[in-house]
């Protein structure tokens, strides 16, 4: 599940900057100017992919040219940036620790990295509206719900003590 939300952040960002002012690329577009099926683009996004670094990179190279036509300069690293975001990156991390974690210390975990998951909630929360988590990761989701909201009471329990 980690991994939907991480390819849902890659692919929605990928989506904003092709779709902005500079680049002005529909996903129709897109597909057929990487050479491939009209509906490419849209199915990777809409199923949530794990592009190839070479699809990625064809996806680059036409956001590039486009670029270049519309404002006679190549894309820079800002483009990139506002596709490798640093949430991005915090939830690539937490895939890694997760992928070495203990499941004994998986509660304690998701607590500690409380921040994360909640980020995660409201992506799983987007994926969960658009019908793109099965039933299992429903239950996933409602039990993380529960989690993060009994540390959240328990955490207000003890400020209010104090």
């Amino acid at each position: 599940m980690v991994k939907k939300a991480l390819m849902y952040q890659f692919m929605a960002n990928i989506d904003t900057k092709i779709k902005g002012k500079e680049i002005l690329l529909t996903h129709r577009d897109l597909s057929i100017e990487t050479g491939r099926a009209e509906a490419w683009f849209n199915n990777s996004f809409n199923n949530l992919e794990d592009l190839r670094i070479s699809s990625f990179l064809r996806i680059l190279a036409v956001a590039n040219e486009r670029h270049k036509a519309n404002t006679e300069a190549e894309i820079d690293g800002e483009f990139l940036i506002n596709i490798f975001t640093s949430k991005i990156l915090e939830t690539a991390n937490g895939i890694n620790i997760l992928a070495i974690e203990n499941e004994a210390h998986l509660g304690a975990f998701i607590q500690s990295e409380e921040k994360l998951f909640q980020d995660l909630i409201g992506y799983w929360g987007i994926l969960s509206s658009k019908g793109k988590l099965n039933d299992a990761e429903e239950q996933v989701l409602k039990e993380m719900r529960e989690i993060l909201n009994s540390y959240n009471k328990t955490e207000q329990e003890e400020e209010n003590e104090q």
